[in-house]
């Protein structure tokens, strides 16, 4: 004879579920009730740091919660990556991703990063800049041909800045197209290797225009070649890879919000909510303006088959080009 299931029992039995993950409970009805933290796994100042800065300043004003940046650099990413993909799911940890930390790197550190695609639940994305080859204002270089031409004089002798898996990938194709010897100098951040560009320190290097415009606008560097499908209409005088002769080179940078996977929905959707409308206006769209970088805005769905589509897509480039994380 089976034993009646009374509605006691019933209510015991939420009530001890409810016990056993009251953070869950207060997550869906109560969110933000403490600060969240926003890491960076960049140097302050690079492209992913400013756009982290301006999200963090809009969440605290729209979800009446303050939203502290924590820079955790180093590993293309991995280090501050690690450390969100260990946190709690509760909404109070969250990742400024990026195309290097959620894309590039699992093909460049196969199982070697402390977290796969799995540890994570993107919960919006930002913005999506093409990449852009720079040199120092002062070199008497017009296009990308008067540099091949002065690497092949010059074996060995100059050197391409990169401050991520994106722009370390862009010098070492950059290389095997051209058919040239130069050295890839690996930085933090693509803001150090334009500092060191400035100085003087390295013959060329790439980076995503957020970080660049700064740079640019002071004139110490400029740029030589975009790695767009078409020219940035910032910078409509800086021709492309393409028209300079190179066929498809073409490299996109992008940062996006993750969370520890298993996030609450409920929080999810708030967070998704509430940073589509920031990546979509107010300051945001000052800095596209200013850089010519375009917004991410799509729901939880397709914010999934984003990341998921780019991480198939940066796998099948990598193996393609044979390029390697410790060149």
């Amino acid at each position: 004879m089976k034993s009646p299931f009374f509605p006691s029992r019933a209510v015991a039995l939420i009530a001890l579920c409810a016990l056993s993950h009251p953070w869950a409970v207060h997550a869906q009805t109560n969110y933000p009730e403490k600060p969240i933290t926003l890491v960076v796994p960049f140097t302050p100042g690079s492209g992913s740091d400013i756009v982290a800065r301006i999200i963090a300043k809009g969440l605290t004003e729209s979800m009446k919660a303050t939203v502290v940046i924590e820079n955790k650099p180093g590993a293309n990413g991995a280090v501050g990556a690690q450390a969100v993909a260990r946190a709690k799911p509760d909404g109070y940890t969250l990742l400024l991703g990026s195309a290097t930390a959620n894309a590039v790197n699992y093909a460049f550190f196969p199982g070697k990063l402390g977290y796969e695609p799995s540890s994570f639940d993107m919960v919006a994305g930002l913005g999506a800049s093409d990449v852009s080859m720079y040199i120092q204002s002062g070199q008497p270089w017009k296009n990308i041909q008067d540099l091949i031409a002065e690497a092949k004089k010059n074996p060995g002798k100059l050197s391409c800045g990169s401050g991520n898996a994106v722009t370390q990938v862009a010098c070492e194709y950059f290389k095997r197209r051209a058919g040239i010897d130069v050295v890839t100098v690996p930085y933090k951040s693509n803001s150090q290797s334009l500092t060191d560009l400035a100085g003087a320190q390295l013959a060329f290097a790439f980076s995503d225009s957020t970080a660049a415009q700064a740079f640019v606008a002071s004139t110490k560097v400029r740029a030589l070649a975009s790695a767009g499908v078409k020219r940035n209409s910032v910078a409509p005088e800086v021709s492309t890879f393409a028209e300079q002769g190179l066929k498809d080179f073409e490299f996109t940078a992008w940062t996006a919000v993750f969370a520890p996977a298993g996030l609450p929905v409920p929080v999810a959707e708030k967070l998704n909510v509430a940073i589509n409308k920031l990546s979509d206006g107010g300051e945001m769209a000052q800095l596209r303006s200013k850089a010519g970088s375009t917004a991410m805005v799509m729901d939880l769905a397709g914010a999934k088959r984003f990341v998921n589509r780019e991480i198939s897509s940066w796998k099948k480039y990598v193996e393609e080009t044979g390029v390697k994380a410790d060149q």
